[in-house]
Order: C-alpha cells, then sequence, then structure tokens
C-alpha cells in the first residue's frame, strides 16, 4: 500500500483501555463510548448522523501526511475528519 509511511506514526493503545478516537493509529479498531459533553448541538447531531454513536466499530484507515485529517471506516463508511473533531470522541480500542 502506498500509505504504508503513515501505519507507523503514533503509539499503539492498549486493548480495553480508554482513549480518544484521535489516539488510534492506521489499522487499529476500536468500540465507540461516548460523545464529550462538551461537544453539543449541531457538531453533535452531525458526529451521531455520520454513525460516532455508542457501540459502533471503527477503524482508522488511513491519515493524511500532516495527520490532519484522518479517515476513519465506520459503519461500511469513509468518513474523515479532523482531530479537534476526534478528540470529542471517547473509545475502547478492541484488537
Amino acid at each position: 500500500m502506498m500509505f504504508d509511511i503513515f501505519k507507523r506514526k503514533g503509539k499503539e493503545i492498549l486493548d480495553g483501555s480508554k482513549a480518544l478516537l484521535s489516539e488510534l493509529i492506521p489499522g487499529q479498531t476500536a468500540t465507540i463510548k461516548s460523545i464529550s459533553d462538551d461537544c453539543q448541538g449541531v457538531e453533535r447531531q452531525r458526529l451521531m448522523d455520520l454513525g460516532f454513536v455508542p457501540g459502533s466499530l471503527v477503524e482508522v484507515e488511513m491519515r493524511s501526511p500532516w495527520s490532519d485529517p484522518t479517515a476513519y471506516r465506520i459503519k461500511g463508511g469513509l468518513i474523515a475528519l479532523r482531530k479537534n473533531q476526534a478528540c470529542k470522541i471517547q473509545i475502547c480500542p478492541v484488537q
């Protein structure tokens, strides 16, 4: 894959730990736990409409060369989020 150089950026998160979506590296999968309480209104509704709801599985597909935005595979779709949006989503990594 031509984007392999971006797979190793970031640290791998331990299985079962609580973390933020922005901390996952390409290839890792996680379960959405919650959306931060400071994410309200239209922004919260947009994330939920895109599938970022508790219990959903999400996988990091790839990152842009400067790590922002990141493409996430969720519910069969590929969604790009900026780091400031991904920081508002709490996850629990799975293997």
